[in-house]
């Protein structure tokens, strides 16, 4: 069966295979030659795009032909006559192309840490010593273990959709927009609150060096003695006048503190400091793979239903 799977899955396999080796090629030559570059950021917009589509790409085009290729052509009765359980056909399928995602994704996250530290040395020698680039949303996707959570969520959705609309193609492209709005969904909605934020309150409003090398979430004045808004209100919400009146006078960052005092407000910043990182990494590659459990179990239940 392994044998079989292989041969039957080896076009899709081998095409990512190539896919993965050109971005290695790519990632190795642009970290090599820019990663000591004074002049070189830390991104560029082309660079996060192509590192973020990879995992759904990657995954969705091992999983969309994974059932509905053979169901298109119908050779899954050729399995089925030969004294093949399908369940136990579709478990070799679902196994060989898991592992093959799972392993390239892995590869791939080592070689982008790799390339992320590099270019993160140059980013911390250009702007003062910023070194928690790993916790920040533009790094974060590309590094970790979360990588491979992705890239099997992918999989798995690709192989959900191709057991239930039986066409590759259509499986695929209808995968994209959803592989894209839960990955957004996540990190939009969910990921900010994974793992509980710190505070930092400061009557000056300049951040310390954990909130700057952190994630900032949120940050705004609010009322003294309180590291959130009071029930009601935004992080936007509009200090007292008071305040306002006495900063129209202040002219150092101690009588900005003073005005602060006296109106009873202080800022506040929210973050995810960088030593929350592997924590963020773990939940949200739960998450996945638990959708990715769930979508298993979906094609499962679509393939049992097939004619003989």
């Amino acid at each position: 069966m392994t044998w079989v799977a292989w041969r039957v899955q080896r076009p899709q396999i081998l095409a990512a295979l190539g896919a993965v080796a050109m971005l290695a090629v790519w990632l190795t030559a642009t970290g090599l030659v820019t990663g000591h570059s004074p002049a070189w950021k830390y991104w560029t917009d082309g660079d996060v795009g192509l590192l973020y589509s990879l995992p759904g790409l990657l995954g969705l085009a091992l999983g969309a032909p994974l059932v509905a290729a053979e169901a298109g052509h119908r050779t899954q009765r050729l399995a089925w006559t030969q004294s093949i359980p399908r369940t136990r056909w579709l478990a070799f399928k679902l196994l060989m192309g898991g592992l093959v995602a799972a392993g390239l994704s892995a590869a791939l996250t080592a070689l982008l840490e790799w390339w992320t530290k590099v270019v993160s040395i140059a980013a911390s020698t250009n702007s003062g010593g910023f070194s928690g680039v790993r916790i920040q949303p533009a790094a974060f996707d590309v590094t970790g273990i979360v990588v491979v959570g992705y890239t099997l969520f992918a999989f798995a959705l690709g192989t959900a959709l191709g057991a239930v609309i039986r066409r590759p193609g259509w499986a695929f492209a209808l995968g994209i927009p959803v592989f894209a709005a839960g990955r957004l969904l996540v990190e939009d909605w969910w990921r900010p609150h994974l793992v509980g934020p710190a505070s930092y309150a400061s009557l000056t409003g300049i951040p310390s060096k954990a909130v700057w090398n952190g994630w900032l979430l949120n940050s705004g004045l609010v009322p003294a003695g309180r590291t959130s808004p009071v029930p009601g209100q935004t992080w936007q919400a509009t200090p007292p006048a008071s305040y306002y009146t006495c900063t129209n006078h202040a002219r150092s960052m101690a009588a900005d503190a003073h005005c602060a005092a006296l109106a009873h407000v202080h800022y506040v910043m929210q973050f995810q400091p960088a030593s929350h990182y592997w924590a963020l990494q773990g939940a949200e590659t739960a998450i996945f793979a638990g959708i990715a459990v769930l979508l298993l179990g979906v094609t499962v239940i679509a393939v049992r239903k097939w004619s003989s």
